[in-house]
């Protein structure tokens, strides 16, 4: 039998762009997830269906790894690990393993970035230490809301979207509302809740505030049964009238909005590496089924029509590796590309998300084609990624907010307008 693959993996990336250290972290993770992941993908999706304990044997072994704490500074006893580049890297392998299991770990690095970029050391003194722990420790950036997540990752819509509510009592933030789709809700030791402290102040009403749980007046609803991403927890949770600390709010009026932003950003770059990892996890059983598999005497790679379509499999996958390579790259250096949080940087890690998403739906349907009924069976992997990845082309606003930010960037456009008729419609309502 002809070899499955001839691709130099170091060759993926270019040197120039990714550092010696980028490229270890990387070849750990893709050894990790070859030996601890992909033999046993099956056991994991029917884990997701009982009691999930055989996820969290996985999710720990990545706690031995250094991973749950590496956001942390060093004089926490973290890696400080805030660049987006390395999480890519090492996401897009863990994508190819199971996409969903990283959750419980990206969740953490997702949550308490505010509080890392804006150093806020009650906060970091508090919770830091249980991430260095041995035992697993998940935080949840809570975002959504029944009324649309959307409506609060639009920045035209300078917060107004956010209906959640958190006001000053004394030294104490009072937080009321409710949250929908959060990943690692209802499984989260805390929280870092998007709130408002009142709509008409615009950005300055937008606040990011810490939640440590159990706590009195928060309460879980259940957990979303869905198509794929099986392996992370998503689902709808309350505050009624919870109280915490005034000093656990990540900085305050006007930096708790650029910092939402900025984890908005970094959020769909590294979207876009997972949908890569899905994507090449789909072309590599493809590339190993069309090397056995014969038609005619032949291997069915061998034939043109195939390789024409594994050749634009392969195109998606290193342009989207390309893209969103550039947007980590240019976010990780603001020395030499300008302020993370512009609307142009928003644009170029929109870009990323939006084409590397698309990308991986074009070649987990490829894939299935390829494979035929094999394809659909779940004695294979193909149907899982085909599911698993349809989830993040729809999160972080979706595609079609995306592609908004994506025009933000390149010229002056303003979904909501402000003229006269626009007021005076205000006034009716």
């Amino acid at each position: 039998m002809e070899g499955i693959s001839t691709e130099i993996v170091r060759n993926r990336y270019m040197s120039e762009l990714v550092s010696t250290g980028d490229r270890l972290l990387a070849d750990v993770v893709r050894e990790f997830v070859d030996r601890e992941i992909r033999p046993y993908r099956r056991e994991i999706e029917e884990s997701t269906r009982t009691d999930f304990e055989f996820v969290r044997e996985i999710q720990k072994k990545m706690v031995g790894m250094g991973l749950q704490g590496a956001f942390l500074p060093a004089e926490y006893g973290g890696m400080n690990l805030t660049a987006v580049l390395p999480y890519c890297l090492a996401l897009e392998e863990l994508s190819r393993g199971d996409p969903a299991i990283v959750c419980a770990m990206a969740g953490g690095a997702w949550a308490f970035r505010p509080a890392v970029l804006s150093d806020n050391k009650e906060v970091l003194k508090e919770f830091a230490p249980k991430f260095l722990g041995d035992d697993l420790y998940v935080a949840c950036f809570a975002m959504t809301e029944p009324s649309g997540g959307c409506n609060i990752e639009n920045v035209d819509m300078k917060g107004r979207g956010i209906h959640t509510r958190a006001y000053l009592d004394g030294d104490e933030w009072v937080i009321n509302g409710a949250k929908l789709w959060p990943t690692n809700s209802g499984v989260s030791d805390v929280y870092c809740v998007v709130c408002n402290t009142d709509p008409s102040l615009g950005d300055e009403g937008i606040a990011l505030i810490y939640v440590p749980v159990p706590i009195e007046g928060f309460s879980f609803g259940r957990f979303e049964d869905k198509a794929g991403f099986r392996s992370s927890r998503e689902g709808d949770f309350y505050f009624d009238n919870v109280r915490v600390p005034k000093a656990w709010r990540a900085a305050g009026p006007g930096k708790d909005a650029e910092l939402l932003e900025d984890n908005l950003i970094f959020a769909r770059i590294f979207s876009a590496a997972w949908a890569v990892g899905i994507a090449q996890a789909a072309l590599e059983e493809v590339m190993e089924f069309t090397a056995e598999r014969k038609v005619a005497g032949r291997p069915i790679r061998q034939h043109s029509a195939v390789a024409n379509i594994i050749a634009d499999m392969i195109i998606d996958i290193q342009a989207g590796r390309d893209c969103y390579i550039n947007a980590a790259y240019m976010y990780d250096h603001p020395e030499l590309y300008g302020k993370r949080t512009t609307k142009y940087m928003l644009a170029r890690g929109s870009l990323a998300k939006v084409f590397c998403c698309d990308a991986a739906v074009r070649v987990t349907n490829k894939a299935m084609e390829l494979m035929g009924a094999y394809g659909y069976s779940i004695d294979y992997h193909v149907e899982k990624f085909w599911r698993d990845n349809k989830i993040i082309q729809l999160w972080e606003g979706g595609a079609q907010l995306g592609r908004l930010d994506v025009a933000r960037g390149y010229y002056d456009y303003d979904q909501f307008y402000e003229n006269e008729v626009y007021e005076e419609i205000e006034g009716i309502r």
